[in-house]
């Protein structure tokens, strides 16, 4: 998957290593960029009632990655609330000073 606005290389293509969460209205995920082999933490949300939804993308270390990829069952995933991210709203990419670290349905 192809996310141009990411900075970890010039051609960032992303593939998903792990699926934490998902459901219709809510997906959470680690993927690593094929080209560069840097983590990222992605987040969907879809607001109910809706066409509205949100993506996150937050930079991980491998070593966060490692232990998301070796956790069963939910990480703890506190460091994405301060943790620098993409934030897609409405096709408008900023950057935001975290995300959330749980299911907002869940």
């Amino acid at each position: 998957m192809k996310v141009s606005y990411l900075d970890c290389c010039s051609g960032p293509d992303l593939e998903r290593v792990k699926t934490i969460l998902d459901t219709n209205h809510e997906d959470e995920s680690l993927h690593r960029c094929k080209t560069c082999g840097v983590y990222w933490f992605h987040r969907f949300l879809e607001i109910f009632m809706s066409d509205d939804n949100t993506v996150w993308y937050s930079r991980v270390t491998k070593e966060e990655a490692q232990h998301i990829l070796k956790t069963e069952g939910r990480p703890n995933l506190r460091f994405l609330l301060n943790r620098s991210s993409f934030r897609e709203d409405a096709g408008v990419v900023r950057r935001v000073s975290g995300q959330p670290d749980k299911p907002c349905y869940g």
